[in-house]
């Protein structure tokens, strides 16, 4: 049996030729969107501090550094961020999260511990307000010594006047350590 549809012998480079020119109209379109809100924007950079300045945890009990005074040990192993449009064509909106690795050690007096963290922005070398702090509640199922957590979503909203773009902006996230922990940091490099 015989079809009626024609038969167009192309060859494949000529083929793609002309797929590319009928698309073409519909790609100027792609890009078009009267909504600024939904327009992509530049992100800032989101970092992590050094893991001797507050991405690395230790907690001990008073006794000492021992490892069976151990009760936490934390470590930021990444900070998720994205755009999520422009807020009247003058700012970035991004979303952040961080992601920690806790592990209990043998000294944790239960199965749940709260830990801080922060989140600072900084625009061009300058600390834009005081930082933002969390309080990241960990529950360790029974017979898990380690766990992954996501923070909560932190929303930001970033001022673009003109000469100003979202990758002027860092949002660093760190542990907020007190000046035990932070010392303790320091000489476990």
């Amino acid at each position: 049996m015989r079809s009626l549809m024609p038969v167009f012998h192309l060859r494949p480079a000529r083929l793609l030729g002309m797929l590319a020119l009928a698309c073409l109209p519909l790609l100027g379109l792609a890009g078009c969107d009267n909504n600024p809100d939904e327009t992509a924007a530049e992100c800032p950079k989101f970092k992590l501090l050094p893991h001797e300045d507050g991405a690395t945890l230790l907690r001990y009990t008073s006794r000492g550094t021992d490892l069976t005074d151990l009760v936490l040990r934390g470590r930021i192993t990444d900070v998720k961020g994205a755009c999520i449009g422009l807020l009247g064509g003058r700012q970035v909106k991004a979303r952040a999260h961080v992601v920690m690795v806790l592990t209990r050690g043998p000294a944790a007096p239960s199965a749940e511990t709260d830990v801080r963290y922060g989140m600072g922005v900084v625009k061009r070398g300058q600390i834009l307000d005081a930082p933002q702090i969390f309080t990241q509640h960990v529950v360790f199922p029974p017979n898990v010594d380690t766990v992954q957590v996501a923070g909560q979503d932190v929303d930001f909203a970033f001022p673009t006047p003109r000469g100003v773009i979202g990758p002027d902006y860092q949002v660093y996230v760190y542990f907020q350590l007190t000046p035990a922990e932070l010392a303790l940091a320091h000489t476990h490099k």
